[in-house]
């Protein structure tokens, strides 16, 4: 018992003798060795993936820039004063800059100083001075430049820090990283993102940097290659420009009425069988540059008000006026329904100048063609549509609604619209499309539960397809849904989804993805019907409502087909007055169609006169003639 208390007490005195050694004669240097262990990872941001045209020219791209950071964490609150004051002065701006810059990401987190520039000089200053700035550090970032101005700023879009939202949908983002906001910047997202890499360092309690450790390099993100042209989307750009400019100065020779000025426009220049988008353009535009390192709030609140972050190609609203007409003139073809007493499309009417309907509800019972008080003759479906007499197609929809009222049939017009996309998205790889109006008496019905300040209270009536079918109404549309519209119709019956990108590269370009064509559904529209429709196109360019305004094209002229379109004037639920909107939807070669171009001007007045010389200038371009100044064609529709 006794040798094993010896024992006991020797192991005791044993362990006493280590803590000691431990604690107090080597303690020291352990906890300076610890010190010395402590490892400090850091991100090394992924430079975002360049985007260019579908010629390989940059649009987008991102370059490394010398930042400066100031991890607040580890600033002492008692110098950061100071260190405000020296930073101010190294980068020869106010300490309030500074401040604001530095106070901007919140107490504890990194601030980004991107307002501020740093060449060599700025930071070899910074360096010297670093032991007086704690919490301050010098960075390589790659940062954003777009290389266009504001030339597609509505098909890149832009990028921002991460939004609350953006951080609860997607966690493991890095809160200084920007990421995509609008465009094809947010569409492609996750490929134009890249990876980031990472850098270890050993640091000591001071956060002072001993040495490198290890590192991963951030990886590129891919390259996108979308189908637009920069040739292309120059001039239909310019042409937007010329075409307000044109709207303006006929308001201003109109001495006897006061018009609201033009200031919005939209075109779109689209491959019928590929969906391909060449140019997308819509004015007033912005820079994107101008969100890199964020936008001031002045900025911002300027180009909210004029609307320049809409893309009005995919997201402006506007009733197509008669470019619908193609759609009941397809009906009327397919569907055998023509005025009453006609049976074939070479039949004729007189297109009077006003028309008397014989409804027994509360609808409009005189409706007055453009020519009023004029007669436009006597005309037939193909006539009717080379003029744009309204009256032979308001006879159509009287036909429908005596023959199918209440029954299925009764939405026959808006079977074929629908078919051909309208009231429905095109599926275009954009954020933030808009669907358009498609009115029926199902959508009548549904308003009258849900919103009933935006229908009557009778409803859905015979008065509403009179509307419909000439383009006014409760319908609207995108210039983008016109231009599927009559491609589809065009080619054959084939819908394909409208695209602006053409594929993903990796940075060492490798194919990532290809954006093949897509057919979204197809049409069974007969052949007769396609070729009549070709014909009567080009009838409204050759001698039609698109007339004077192709002139300049001389024989060039004879291988496009379009219409124009017109919507009405009026006045809003607040007392302004809204001028017409002027479209026109064109194609090319009309024999065999490769091209589609819609033109919208809003409150541009006539289609004729203003929307058509702009489409006109835009075919110049793709059949490579000189593009010739925009010229009045006819006031027509009116």
């Amino acid at each position: 018992m006794g040798a094993l208390a010896l024992v006991f007490t020797g192991c005791l005195a044993l362990l006493f003798i280590r803590l000691w050694f431990v604690q107090l004669a080597v303690g020291a240097e352990w906890a300076r060795q610890a010190d010395l262990n402590i490892v400090s990872v850091d991100s090394i941001a992924a430079p975002r993936g360049d985007i260019v045209d579908r010629n390989g020219i940059p649009l987008a791209t991102s370059e490394p820039h010398l930042i400066l950071e100031v991890d607040r964490a580890v600033l002492p609150l008692e110098v950061e004063g100071d260190v405000i004051q020296r930073l101010a002065a190294i980068l020869d701006v106010s300490p309030t800059e500074v401040r604001k810059e530095v106070e901007s990401a919140g107490s504890g987190l990194v601030a980004t100083l991107t307002e501020f520039q740093i060449d060599s000089d700025t930071a070899y200053l910074v360096l010297e001075q670093r032991p007086n700035l704690p919490g301050v550090r010098l960075r390589t970032l790659p940062v954003r430049g777009y290389l266009r101005g504001d030339m597609m700023g509505h098909v890149l879009g832009h990028i921002g820090l991460p939004s609350l939202d953006d951080l609860e949908d997607q966690p493991w983002l890095d809160t200084n990283t920007p990421v995509g906001k609008l465009g094809v910047e947010l569409e492609y997202e996750e490929f134009l993102q890249g990876t980031p890499g990472k850098v270890a360092y050993r640091v000591n309690p001071d956060g002072d940097i001993l040495e490198e450790v290890g590192s991963l390099d951030p990886v590129q993100g891919s390259t996108l290659w979308l189908t637009l042209d920069v040739s292309t989307q120059e001039v239909v750009e310019g042409v937007l420009v010329e075409a307000l400019d044109l709207a303006n100065t006929l308001k201003e020779e109109d001495t006897d009425r006061v018009l609201p000025p033009a200031e919005r426009a939209a075109a779109v220049v689209m491959e019928i069988d590929t969906g391909a988008i060449l140019a997308m353009a819509s004015h007033p535009g912005f820079e994107p540059q101008a969100f890199v390192g964020g936008i001031d709030v002045a900025t911002f609140e300027e180009l909210s008000s004029r609307q320049a972050f809409n893309n009005l190609v995919i997201q402006g609203l506007k009733p197509p006026a008669s470019t619908f007409k193609v759609v009941t003139y397809v009906t009327a073809m397919e569907e055998g329904v023509f005025p009453q007493d006609v049976s074939s499309p070479e039949e004729s009417i007189e297109c009077s100048p006003q028309l008397a309907a014989d409804f027994v509800d509360a609808s409009q019972l005189v409706w007055r063609n453009w020519t009023y008080p004029e007669s436009d003759g006597r005309q037939n479906l193909h006539e009717a549509f080379r003029r744009s007499c309204n009256v032979y197609f308001w006879e159509i929809a009287l036909s429908i609604w005596r023959k199918y009222a209440r029954t299925e049939q009764e939405g026959i017009v808006q079977g074929w619209a629908r078919e051909v996309g309208f009231g429905r998205d095109t599926q275009v790889d954009l954020p933030f499309e808009n669907e358009g109006i498609l009115g029926d008496r199902q959508l009548f019905e549904e308003w009258q539960r849900n919103q009933p300040w935006r229908v009557r209270k009778e409803g859905w009536q015979g008065g509403d397809l009179m509307n419909l079918v000439v383009g006014q109404g409760s319908v609207l549309s995108t210039p983008l849904q016109l231009a599927v519209a009559y491609a589809s119709i065009l080619n054959g019956g084939v819908v394909y989804q409208p695209r602006v990108a053409d594929r993903l590269e990796s940075s060492g370009g490798d194919r990532v993805r290809t954006m093949e064509r897509r057919v979204l559904r197809t049409i069974d529209i007969g052949s007769e019907t396609v070729e009549s429709l070709r014909a009567d196109l080009a009838a409204v360019v050759e001698s039609g409502t698109a007339r004077r305004a192709f002139e300049d094209m001389g024989p060039t002229a004879a291988l496009i087909g379009g219409k124009t379109g017109t919507a009405q004037a009026f006045t809003d639920q607040d007392g302004a007055f809204h001028d017409a909107t002027a479209w026109f939807v064109g194609l090319a070669p009309i024999d065999d169609p490769r091209w589609v171009v819609a033109v919208m001007v809003d409150e541009g007045g006539s289609g004729g006169a203003v929307a058509a010389p702009a489409a006109r200038a835009v075919f110049q371009h793709l059949f490579g003639q000189e593009v010739t100044p925009l010229v009045a064609g006819e006031d027509t529709e009116r």
